[in-house]
């Protein structure tokens, strides 16, 4: 009987060992880490270019041609996401000089709206 109890024992989680996707640390479990999530999407300012000819043949021809597109490329020029799990130190660098340029980080409320 024992035995049998031992077989239906519930086995604890395991968690998949972490590392930051920067440095490479280990990040074990109860550590401080961040996720960082990316989201980068196509921009529409409201201007279209006009159109000559008939716009109904246009907009075949447009879709035609996607039709040839491989899906994922046309994706990605719409959408992308990524997600990394960094550490406090590679976070802190991130988020103070993004694209390593050394120029000024503005707050996303300075710039929202102000791209059109």
């Amino acid at each position: 009987m024992a035995a049998r109890s031992a077989e239906f024992k519930r086995k604890e989680p395991t968690m998949k060992k972490l590392r930051c996707h920067s440095c490479l640390k280990d990040l074990p479990a109860g550590s401080l880490k961040y996720v960082l999530e990316i989201k980068s999407f196509a921009d529409f300012d409201g201007y279209l270019e006009e159109y000559e000819g008939n716009i109904e043949d246009g907009i075949d021809c447009l879709l035609d041609a996607m039709d040839e597109m491989d899906e994922k490329a046309i994706e990605q020029d719409v959408a992308r996401e990524m997600i990394f799990i960094l550490c406090k130190s590679c976070c802190d660098k991130f988020m103070n000089d993004p694209f390593q340029n050394e120029r000024t980080v503005y707050a996303s409320d300075d710039v929202k709206g102000t791209l059109h």
